[in-house]
């Protein structure tokens, strides 16, 4: 049984991102939790009574908002294997999430890049990121506005070598690779021609890993940014999905380093698969 968490924010995209859940989902038994955060905070200009009317009437209005979506959504399953919950919390989306995920109710996070303003900017440059950055342990897929729904059949995974590979921290996308019986192109992003010892012990390590996976190694050559090579390595190789590893970052190496999950976030016209670090 998985967990899948769906961060709801009554937009078309979040019902987007729904969608896409439950086609990649669709032969897995699972349970989809709705999850609606809203900010509820008192305010120092007002009496103690007066506050609490006020978040008493936003916490209604969220639960109020949220049955309706999930009784749409439960009335319009047709597959068994599926059940919904809903969740309606107040405070910050990331601090929420990675509580259910420590809690272990969550095995996955699906979110829309956009939320109900549209703008990537007030969505995505806060809550997909925050998530992303702030949840830890957890794999998460971000879905584009307007994406139309498909299983993937082809996933670009990128990596410059420079890390060891786990298989724990791989088991997500090899799974999904399985389950939807997808191919991998590895695609190898990074300005040096040749690789070094490091490196090339890291590729076998991948190699091992990935067996039993159809899979190509590719060298993607970088005339602009990381982030532009990757999102047109995808785009000419037909790709339905990009995956990559959020390594966490030094605030230094933060600084000279272009961090690419975070940019490719914006403007990927695929899906991306966010598998996080956990060495």
């Amino acid at each position: 049984m998985k967990n899948i968490l769906i961060p709801i924010d009554f937009s078309d995209n979040a019902m987007n991102a729904l969608g896409y859940a439950t086609k990649l989902f669709e032969a897995s038994q699972c349970t989809f939790i709705l999850l609606n955060v809203y900010v509820s905070q008192a305010s120092n200009m007002l009496s103690e009574e007066r506050n609490e009317a006020i978040l008493n009437v936003m916490d209604d209005e969220s639960e109020i908002e949220l049955k309706k979506i999930f009784d749409s959504v439960v009335e319009a399953n047709n597959n068994g294997l599926h059940t919904f919950k809903m969740v309606s919390k107040s405070g910050k989306i990331a601090p929420i999430i990675n509580s259910m995920v420590a809690s272990g109710s969550i095995d996955f996070v699906v979110m829309a890049t956009k939320g109900a303003k549209g703008a990537r900017e007030v969505f995505l440059g806060s809550n997909a990121v925050r998530v992303i950055n702030g949840v830890d342990k957890c794999p998460i897929i971000v879905v584009p506005q307007n994406y139309q729904v498909r299983k993937p059949k082809m996933i670009a995974f990128s990596t410059n070598f420079k890390r060891t590979f786990y298989q724990e921290e791989l088991r997500t996308l090899i799974d999904i690779l399985k389950n939807q019986n997808a191919k991998l192109n590895v695609a190898r992003v990074m300005i040096d021609d040749a690789m070094n010892d490091k490196q090339k012990n890291n590729r076998e390590k991948l190699k091992k890993i990935l067996e039993d996976i159809d899979h190509i190694f590719y060298k993607i050559d970088i005339e602009s940014t990381e982030t532009k090579a990757l999102k047109d390595f995808a785009q000419q190789t037909d790709c339905d999905m990009i995956a990559l590893i959020h390594h966490k970052f030094s605030l230094f190496q933060k600084l000279l380093e272009e961090d690419v999950v975070d940019k490719i976030s914006f403007s990927s016209p695929i899906p991306l698969l966010i598998l996080p670090e956990l060495y």
